[in-house]
């Protein structure tokens, strides 16, 4: 396209349209993934436009994968022809494999290589280690072992010492921006902390934030997807359509707040549609249906409005009236909400009930809680309410000596070595850290720390209060075969000062064949049906699944799901690397709304890996279907089905590991 202008605003503009081809075009049919173990059919399909027949050599190079049998052939392809090459492939190990496929003739030739991601088989695991190291002298050994037999290629080990609190935060940041589900809260779970570090950052005028973090784009992507849930209503759920909760359209009002207060542009239209639905929400205070609100989460939404300049004092005086009826994490929270309506005088009663409520030892101090307020039963959530009484005397007891023991407790406490329990858990702590930041006084260090594995030397650092102002941590990472099965950790500390030290390793049981794993609390099933459609009369019916499956083929993969009632579960179904699923066949649509199809769920996304189901409400059992078409060739190994509680990851269940046999049409 060309443009031009005059300088007497004459203006016109032409495009021109150029088609180029190749006369010789070669395709490569692949799988989007493939499993360590599988043994998979790839064709070359070859293209000759040339105005005569070619004698064509066709060949397929293969790096991190075994080629089965010869790899070349030479074949006459006619005029306006095509040819059909296969090759058998063996992905012996996880990585990637890399394909070149050529098709050369004495005039024109064509190439394509791509690489294709070969994925462990079994199920993930992890171990965890986290101390909080404060003597001058002290020699720590920690062991992290795994099965010999595990995957190699897919451990990973992370090991991390921070001589700060604020240097372990971006740890916790990596992995909520990492996180690869993102419903409402685990959207918000990423935005908010990244937008509280990024302040907090800038008002601790010595710390320099990282610029890999690229928090302006993270914020932003966060808001736009915050945007996409909001409901007609105003408020928020867990997802798009389901219905409005008052924890969550709490938790986003508050974090939209804290971006515009921190320079970010917020629609405002959108906190004013959130505030109004809060507002709705506290008078009627009805969650679902008849369904009251709980004291906590009604904490939480006035401290919400407080917070965005819009709340009426009614609500607040009526929960400092109640405050012995709250458990730590509400407390925390009318605190917090008195201290933004400067109300010293009762904040201060509130913090003074905080510091006498607190489990204290000569190392640290927490808060014990048993309400966790996102879901209808009770349950431990110390980590969330320690971090909500943090932030609280931090800004109304700045000089408490519980505030360093708290700090400390909540980096000790991370479950997965630089995370906490869940996105939520973990997102919490970085809320009540960041406002420790501001007014900790922790010595500064001066130390010589050394860290050894298995006997070999990864660090030996000297840390003094510059590395601790600058907010960065040491990070040492090895994975695949750089990771044994056997690990010894020594750490080594010399010198005055805190030592906040972790690690987590990760990996794969690698088994070709899994077991059912599960207990009272969750079991999950899964089957594997043939589906039959009659396009006359477009009706369907399933059968078992007997004889050969041949390309082509459509299959119904069955979930069921039993159990105690729970809240917030999610299904992950991996599938096999010859299939793709699908919604719609033969004019039929396959969703729960299809009659007797599947039972309601909150979210369900089809990725190229696997396919997940979100569900808010469990009753005690639950069955979900849905469709695969089968489609390359080959033998594949098909990873157990994982169910788990989103906010309790300890509560989950698996499948049994399967096996399917494609055939060539």
């Amino acid at each position: 396209t060309a443009r031009a202008v005059t300088a007497d605003t004459r203006v016109g503009s032409t495009t021109e349209k150029v088609l180029s081809r190749k006369d010789l075009i070669l395709r490569l049919e692949t799988p989007r993934f493939v499993t360590a173990g599988d043994t998979v059919t790839l064709s070359s399909i070859v293209h000759n436009y040339l105005p005569a027949g070619k004698q064509t050599q066709l060949s397929l190079q293969v790096t991190g994968a075994q080629l089965i049998g010869q790899n070349r052939e030479s074949v006459m392809i006619e005029k306006q022809g095509e040819h059909r090459a296969d090759w058998r492939i063996l992905a012996q190990q996880t990585g990637e494999m890399r394909l070149l496929a050529k098709a050369l003739t004495d005039t024109e030739s064509d190439a394509v290589e791509i690489a294709i991601n070969v994925l462990p088989r079994g199920l993930k695991q992890s171990k965890a280690q986290s101390a909080t190291i404060s003597q001058e002298n002290a020699t720590q050994d920690y062991t992290l072992d795994i099965p010999a037999s595990s995957d190699a290629d897919s451990r990973t080990l992370r090991i991390e010492a921070a001589p700060s609190v604020a240097s372990t935060l971006f740890g916790a940041l990596d992995y909520l921006t990492g996180y690869p589900y993102g419903c409402t809260e685990q959207t918000m779970s990423r935005f908010l902390p990244t937008v509280i570090v990024a302040q907090t950052l800038k008002d601790v005028k010595t710390a320099r934030i990282k610029e890999t973090n690229n928090i302006n784009a993270k914020v932003q992507s966060g808001l736009d997807r915050l945007y996409g849930f909001q409901h007609s209503d105003g408020g928020w759920g867990w997802w798009k359509d389901d219905q409005t909760d008052p924890f969550m359209t709490a938790y986003v009002v508050d974090g939209l707040i804290l971006a515009k207060n921190a320079g970010y542009a917020v629609e405002d239209y959108r906190l004013t549609q959130g505030r109004t639905k809060l507002t709705q929400m506290l008078d009627e205070n009805k969650a679902y249906g008849d369904q009251q609100i709980d004291l906590e989460s009604r904490a939480f939404m006035i401290y919400a409005l407080t917070e965005s300049g819009e709340t009426d004092i009614k609500y607040v005086n009526d929960l400092f009236t109640r405050r012995g009826e709250l458990q730590a994490y509400g407390r925390a929270l009318l605190a917090l909400t008195l201290s933004l309506n400067k109300d010293s005088e009762r904040a201060g009663t509130v913090a003074g009930e905080i510091e006498r409520s607190a489990a204290v030892n000569e190392m640290d101090a927490h808060w014990d809680s048993r309400r966790r307020e996102m879901l209808d039963f009770s349950d431990v959530n110390d980590v969330e309410a320690t971090a909500l009484s943090l932030k609280a005397l931090a800004r109304i007891a700045p000089q408490s000596e519980l505030l360093p023991k708290a700090a400390r407790w909540l980096v000790s406490n991370r479950k997965n070595g630089y995370w906490w329990d869940s996105t939520k858990q973990t997102a919490f702590a970085i809320f009540g850290l960041t406002d420790y930041l501001k007014v900790s006084q922790e010595l500064s260090p001066d130390y010589t720390v050394e860290v050894y594995l298995n006997g070999e030397q990864l660090l030996n650092k000297r840390i003094t209060g510059g590395d601790a102002a600058q907010a960065q941590s040491l990070v040492i990472k090895r994975k695949g075969r750089e990771v044994s099965p056997v690990n010894r950790l020594r750490v080594i500390k010399r010198g005055r000062g805190m030592l906040y030290f972790n690690s987590a390793l990760e990996y794969y049981t690698g088994a070709e064949e899994t077991q059912a794993q599960g207990n009272a609390d969750l079991q999950l099933t899964r089957e594997y049906l043939r589906l039959k459609i009659d396009e006359s009369t477009l009706t369907w019916k399933t059968e078992p699944l007997t004889g050969d499956v041949v390309s082509g083929d459509l299959i119904v993969v069955r979930l069921v799901l039993k159990g105690k009632p729970a809240q917030r579960i999610m299904i992950e179904d991996p599938i096999p690397a010859g299939a793709e699923q699908v919604t719609r066949a033969s004019n039929i649509e396959f969703d729960y709304s299809t009659n007797s199809w599947s039972d309601w769920f909150s979210a369900r996304e089809f990725r190229d890996q696997k396919t997940l189901y979100f569900l808010n409400e469990f009753d005690g059992e639950v069955m979900f279907q849905y469709v695969m078409r089968v489609q390359i060739p080959g033998e594949f190994l098909i990873n157990p089905a994982r169910a788990e509680l989103m906010y309790n990851p300890s509560v989950q269940a698996n499948t049994a590991s399967a096996r399917m046999l494609i055939k060539d049409k």
